[in-house]
């Protein structure tokens, strides 16, 4: 993986490292010269410093227009600009459209209600001839008029005045109405012809149109309202919305377009093509991936791009994927086999044979947690740099990572030092050969094909980069209604979208997931969906929501419940929808599975017996309550035990998984003889680990495959008595001997899955065989069909009933906020942006992530550990160097960038019993000690908003933490120990 970072253009000897710049672009020979343009509009200011700067809107205007043309010829991606085509809009009528919004979406700002805010530069317009009162008359009309409102309504009256019809010219309006991220509704639009002091007199109007004339002449947009202006639909006014926002935010950037001085007149600059190029040189954008079409073999495909021996051979599967994208339009690729089949290397290939076909900026990979967004983040990058052709003259494509943690994921973290290193080196130095350290750091980037881009590390930005590895929530909030969501439309409509693990998603997130299908399929991205436990239900679920206009043939599709390793190809265009099922070698296991009771004293006994001549065992509860416990009895009780769960703080949990992977993963060489790991779900998907033998609580059915799935994995040898794969499934026995889960188990999946998974493997009996029967458990036990005893079905129906009933509520839930999936029958109702997005607050980012995955709201603390009297922060005794010594912190600096950044590694949540119906007392309660307000490390970027939370050691040189944490009437007794993690300890 390569590591260079580029913030700005890189300089290089003999010159700037410029991107290619479109002749079009270039183009500014339409331009009026300044003359043309009135002293009212050469006198109305778009953006001011202080007393000292300011730049006029007509230059303003200027910088969107130039940045506006290079980011349509050397940004927008061909697949965006090929879509158009199929709907009958042609790219340079779409470019003159493009060009024209984006020059213009600040004409509202010649406006009183604008241009009062500055009392100075109001002067300078009110001596041009233009009446405007003193901000303190106004205050009302410009809390009621955002300059985005009057520029719609601006836009709006001069197309209807040259003829476009009404609807249509509000429809285009919508555009520049939308360019602060919140859409201007109907109801918000009578507010501009209701307050004429704020909206301005005849002589503003005059101002406006002249502008909007001159912008239309510059853009060549008068010649289209000659023929009559193509009528853009909802979807293509979203993207127009997005690409308007980003020219915006680009040429508002005062470092890439600088301001001027005041006491200099409003005429633009005269060498426009200048100014353009040293702000688009500046930033240095990534130009689309949009890779070339490759006829290599399948398998050699395999080999080149992701590093294999020349002997190496692509699976079944992975060969089925490349032949199903050569030979089809795909809209929606599903690929749906075991774990470790391959799934990552076949959607990769896949992805890229699709983008050189469609043109694709890039890739989203979507993934269920941050540890396998981690994971798959090094994968990624590492593909990128093994891809043929290298991005053209830039230097490289935007790479990002999108959690909540990224910036503490460590290949992350170095892609950023490594640009924090060439910036040290500034200014250009030389060693005894002669070769500059500036010129060794840009030979350094000649060799990246990617790069962590400053400009795309913005939360709202992130997805515009060319390739985003991110947590699913990232993709689900692409259907949460909030502000600037068309930055992430515009983001998704040329990329190519891959959903990891789709079975992870809930009914809940479903409805989001759901929802950003359906636009996703409006534009006609391509999506490839793996998943190793996927109903048939859900799958063509998603197919529906992708392509609603093929209901009949989805509903009468149907598939072989054991027809698997599967593929399912839904093609973009009319051809029909396909499956296949992949058949080639799989390593066939046959695993016994029990009942086994869930007393801990027996569960113990059972564990030790079952290793008590070598092996080793993999215990896995559904709450980390139940691990903890197991973990501490099977110690006591002289077992070699570890435990893995999500209450350990992120550095312990990522040196646990480290751990994992060496002793049990595939080529794990510390391998003990006999060990036992206690671990809840957090062992299901991101770690690929081998145990001889399972005890895990019951599950949903995709779940537990799952966990079985970590058991027998890997060819090695085993303890005669564990040769065969046998699994213990923790429940006590009811009535009629029907399974009881535990109370854990039922609080976190429902009694209806977890029932109906019981009366499934009740029907099929005691030997499950992988991966012959994964389709067939998943579809029988998530499906609808009646299963089980006879005697059991009263529990199965109530348990139903009220899943059924939850179900209900969830999606109720979640239609408060999710955006309205599109349909073409809706069109004639949702033609304008404020119809497409009502609500658009501007939550912070965990409030979205909570809204989209209907947890719980926990709270994330960085636990600091002190000295047994509180009087000094310390290292965590069991992270330094000498366990017996005891490394002092000081709280009263600025921590370094390196100590700020492990300090924010020793975050953890707290459990949800903690903060449950008192999470507001929880923060301001941390908040407010005394002990933390004092602390200047509150002040550092990567720990700014952070909660801390002070834990004293109980034994001084110990590695036990304790606090009390009182909220309201209530305290809580919370101990973290590296061994145990944090712990609830009951008074």
């Amino acid at each position: 993986m390569c590591a260079m970072v580029i913030p700005k253009a890189i300089q290089v000897p003999g010159g700037t490292m410029k991107q290619s710049q479109p002749a079009a672009s270039d183009n500014f020979g339409d331009t009026p010269e300044p003359l043309a343009l009135s002293s009212q509009l050469l006198a109305v200011w778009a953006k001011s410093r202080g007393l000292t700067d300011w730049l006029p809107l007509a230059q303003h205007a200027l910088d969107s227009l130039s940045v506006a043309g290079r980011l349509f010829d050397a940004w927008l991606s061909t697949q965006v600009k090929q879509r158009w085509m199929e709907r009958g809009l042609d790219p340079e009528t779409m470019r003159v459209i493009a060009l024209f919004l984006c020059s213009a979406h600040d004409v509202g700002k010649a406006s009183p209600a604008f241009v009062a805010q500055h009392a100075t530069l109001a002067e300078r317009a009110t001596a041009a001839g233009l009446t405007c009162r003193p901000m303190e008359e106004l205050r009302d009309d410009r809390r009621a008029l955002p300059h985005s409102l009057i520029s719609q309504y601006a836009l709006r009256n001069w197309l209807t005045d040259r003829g476009v019809a009404r609807e249509q010219a509000t429809a285009l309006a919508s555009v520049v109405g939308a360019h602060h991220g919140r859409p201007v509704t109907r109801n918000l639009m009578a507010e501009a012809a209701n307050r004429p002091n704020g909206v301005g007199d005849e002589a503003w109007t005059r101002v406006r149109n002249e502008m909007l004339e001159w912008l239309a002449t510059a853009t060549g947009f008068d010649l289209l309202l000659l023929p009559g202006l193509p009528v853009l639909e909802l979807p293509v006014l979203v993207e127009l919305s997005g690409f308007v926002i980003v020219a915006d935010w680009l040429a508002s950037n005062t470092q890439l377009f600088p301001l001027r001085p005041t006491e200099m007149d409003g005429s633009p600059e005269p060498d426009m093509a200048e100014r353009g190029n040293r702000g688009w040189n500046e930033i240095a954008m990534p130009p689309p991936w949009e890779p070339p079409p490759t006829d290599l073999p399948a398998a050699d495909l395999y080999r080149q791009r992701f590093g294999w021996a020349p002997s190496a051979s692509p699976r079944a599967v992975q060969l089925a994927a490349v032949d199903a994208a050569r030979a089809t339009d795909v809209g929606m690729l599903f690929i749906e086999t075991t774990p470790g089949d391959g799934k990552t290397e076949a959607a990769l290939a896949v992805a890229e044979i699709l983008a050189a076909r469609r043109g694709s900026q890039g890739i989203l990979f979507a993934l269920p947690t941050q540890a396998t967004t981690n994971a798959m983040f090094e994968r990624v990058a590492t593909w990128i740099e093994l891809q043929p052709q290298r991005p053209a003259e830039i230097g490289a494509w935007a790479l990002t990572l999108a959690h909540g943690k990224a910036r503490l994921n460590q290949a992350y973290a170095q892609l950023m030092e490594d640009f924090a290193d060439f910036e040290r080196r500034q200014p250009t130095t030389q060693d005894s050969s002669g070769i500059s350290d500036e010129a060794e750091a840009a030979g350094a980037l000649e060799l990246c094909n990617s790069v962590v881009h400053q400009w795309f590390l913005s939360a709202k930005r992130r997805l515009l980069s060319n390739f985003a590895v991110v947590t699913i929530d990232q993709l689900l909030m692409s259907a949460l209604q909030r502000k600037h969501l068309m930055l992430a439309h515009v983001a998704l409509a040329g990329k190519v979208v891959i959903i990891d693990e789709a079975h992870a998603s809930d009914e809940y997130m479903n409805t989001y997931l759901d929802s950003v299908l359906s636009w996703l399929g409006t534009y006609g991205t391509p999506v490839i969906v793996l998943s190793a436990t996927l109903t048939a239900e859900r799958r063509n679920a998603m197919m529906l929501a992708y392509a609603p206009h093929r209901a009949d043939e989805i509903a009468q599709f149907q598939q072989d419940p054991a027809a698997y390793p599967l593929l399912t190809t839904l093609p973009r265009d009319d051809a029909p929808i396909t499956s296949k099922q992949v058949v080639g070698r799989h390593l066939s296991r046959d695993i016994i599975w029990s009942w086994h009771p869930t007393e801990l004293g027996g569960l113990v006994a059972s564990v030790r017996g079952q290793i008590a001549e070598g092996g080793c065992a993999l215990v896995i509860r559904n709450t980390v309550r139940d691990a903890q416990d197991t973990a501490a009895a099977l110690a006591q009780a002289g077992v070699d035990t570890r435990l893995a769960h999500a209450g350990f703080i992120a550095r312990d949990r990522a040196d646990i998984d480290a751990d994992l992977l060496a002793d049990f993963g595939r080529d794990g060489s510390n391998r003990p003889f006999q060990s036992v790991v206690v671990a809840t779900q957090v062992v299901e998907q991101s770690l690929d680990i081998d145990f001889d033998v399972l005890f895990t609580d019951l599950a949903p059915m995709d779940l537990l495959l799952q966990r079985a799935g970590r058991m027998h994995r890997h060819p090695r040898p085993r303890p005669p008595h564990l040769r065969e794969a046998r699994a213990f499934l923790l429940a006590d026995a009811g009535v009629n001997d029907m399974p009881t889960p535990t109370g854990g188990s039922t609080a976190v999946y429902g009694a209806h899955l977890l029932l109906r998974t019981a009366a499934t493997l009740a029907d099929h009996g005691s030997v499950i065989t992988l991966p012959d029967d994964i389709s067939p458990l998943v579809q029988r036990a998530l499906g609808q069909e009646d299963i089980g005893p006879e005697d059991w079905k009263p529990a199965l129906e109530a348990a139903a009933a009220t899943h059924h009933r939850l179900l209900h509520e969830q999606k109720k839930k979640a239609s408060q906020w999710v955006l309205e999936p599109w349909d073409q029958a809706d069109a004639q109702y949702r033609a304008e942006m404020g119809a497409w997005l009502p609500l658009a607050n501007d939550p912070p980012e965990t409030q979205m992530q909570a809204t989209v995955r209907d947890i719980d709201p926990t709270l994330e603390v960085i636990i600091v550990p002190l000295t047994p009297d509180g009087a000094a922060a310390i290292r965590p005794p069991w992270l330094t160097e000498d366990p017996e010594g005891t490394e002092t912190l000081d709280t009263s600096s600025l921590p370094t960038d390196d100590l700020a950044r492990e300090i924010a590694t020793w975050s953890v949540r707290l459990p949800a019993r903690v903060t449950r119906f008192k999470l507001d007392g929880l923060v301001n309660a941390l908040d407010g000690l005394p002990e933390t307000r004092r602390w200047i490390w509150r002040r550092h970027p990567l720990l700014k908003g952070e909660l801390f939370l002070p834990m004293k050691q109980q034994d001084e040189g110990g590695s036990t933490l304790v606090t009390e944490i009182a909220a309201g009437t209530t305290s809580t007794f919370l101990r973290y120990t590296p061994d145990r993690g944090l712990e609830v300890v009951e008074s």
